[in-house]
C-alpha cells in the first residue's frame, strides 16, 4: 500500500504532457501485447483495448479476463498497479486543472480573448441591471466586467470578469477593450463626492480612448456641467445619473 501511495504521488507530480504520454503509451502497449501473451482470450486488438480501458477505469464488466498465468501477471503489474494509478492521477490532474481554471476566472486573472463584446466598468447594481438587459436583448454578445473586487459576483459562458483598475492600460488590454463593441462607464457609487466620481469616470474614459479610440463609449455622469471636461476625448453618449441609468446605457449601444 505504501508503494502504491508513493507511485500515485509521484504520478500526480508529473507534468500534463508527461502524464498524458505515459497513459497513452500504456494503453497502446497493453493493446498490442495482450493478444501476444494470451491469444486465446484476446483474439484481436479491439478486445485487448476494451479490456485495457475497462480495467484502468475500474469498470470491470467481466466479459473478458485473462486465463493464463502470463496474462494475469501482466494485468496485475501493468494494469492494476500502474494503469489504474496512472489513470487516477490523470483524472485527478484534470479535475484540479478545471478547478484551478474556474478559480482564476472567478478572481479575474484570465485574459479575455473574445471580440465584439461589451465592457462594463465597476460591478455595481446599475451594472447588474445593464447586464441583465443586454443578455435579454442579445443572445450572443459577451460581457466583460472590470472591477477591483476580489471575486466575481457571477460568471458564466457570457459574463466574464477582469480584476483591476479600469484606468490601467494593461487591465483594459486584459479585457480586450481594443476589440470591444462598446464600453459602459458607470459612475462609482462608492464615491459620495459627485466631482470626484465624474473625475474618475473621466480618467477611465481617457484610458479607454488611448487603448481603443474607435470603440463606442457611454459614460454616466453625476452633473451635467462636467460634460465639458470630457471635450478633449471621444465619448459617444453621456447619461445623467438617475434610476433608469442602466436601461439608458444599454439603449445607447444596442
Amino acid at each position: 500500500m505504501i508503494i502504491l501511495k508513493k507511485l500515485y504521488f509521484q504520478a500526480t507530480n508529473l507534468s500534463w504532457l508527461v502524464l498524458t504520454a505515459c497513459t497513452i503509451a500504456l494503453i497502446i502497449f497493453s493493446t498490442l501485447l495482450l493478444p501476444l501473451i494470451e491469444p486465446g482470450t484476446f483474439t484481436n486488438h479491439m478486445d485487448a483495448l476494451w479490456f485495457t480501458m475497462t480495467t484502468m477505469l475500474t469498470v470491470g464488466y467481466g466479459d473478458l479476463f485473462p486465463a493464463t498465468t502470463g496474462g494475469r501477471i501482466f494485468t496485475v503489474l501493468f494494469l492494476y498497479i500502474i494503469g489504474i494509478g496512472l489513470f487516477a492521477s490523470f483524472i485527478g490532474k484534470a479535475v484540479d486543472s478545471l478547478t484551478f481554471y474556474r478559480r482564476q476566472k472567478e478572481r479575474g486573472d484570465l485574459m479575455f480573448e473574445g471580440k465584439n463584446h461589451i465592457v462594463i466598468i465597476d460591478w455595481s447594481h446599475k451594472a447588474e441591471n445593464a447586464m441583465k438587459d443586454i443578455l435579454e436583448r442579445d443572445a450572443k454578445v459577451q460581457i466583460v466586467v472590470i472591477d477591483t473586487i476580489e471575486k466575481a459576483k457571477e460568471i458564466n459562458e457570457r459574463i466574464h470578469f477582469i480584476r483591476g483598475r479600469a484606468t490601467d492600460a494593461d487591465v483594459l488590454r486584459k479585457a480586450n477593450a481594443q476589440h470591444a463593441k462598446a464600453v459602459l462607464i458607470f459612475s462609482d457609487d462608492k464615491i459620495d463626492d459627485q466631482m470626484l466620481a465624474d473625475g474618475k469616470s473621466l480618467m477611465i474614459a481617457c484610458a479607454v480612448e488611448r487603448i481603443s479610440p474607435g470603440v463606442h463609449t457611454t459614460v454616466e455622469i453625476e452633473r451635467e456641467e462636467h460634460i465639458l471636461n470630457f471635450s478633449h476625448i471621444k465619448v459617444d453618449n453621456f447619461i445623467l445619473s438617475n434610476a433608469t441609468i442602466a436601461k439608458l446605457a444599454v439603449d445607447s449601444i444596442l
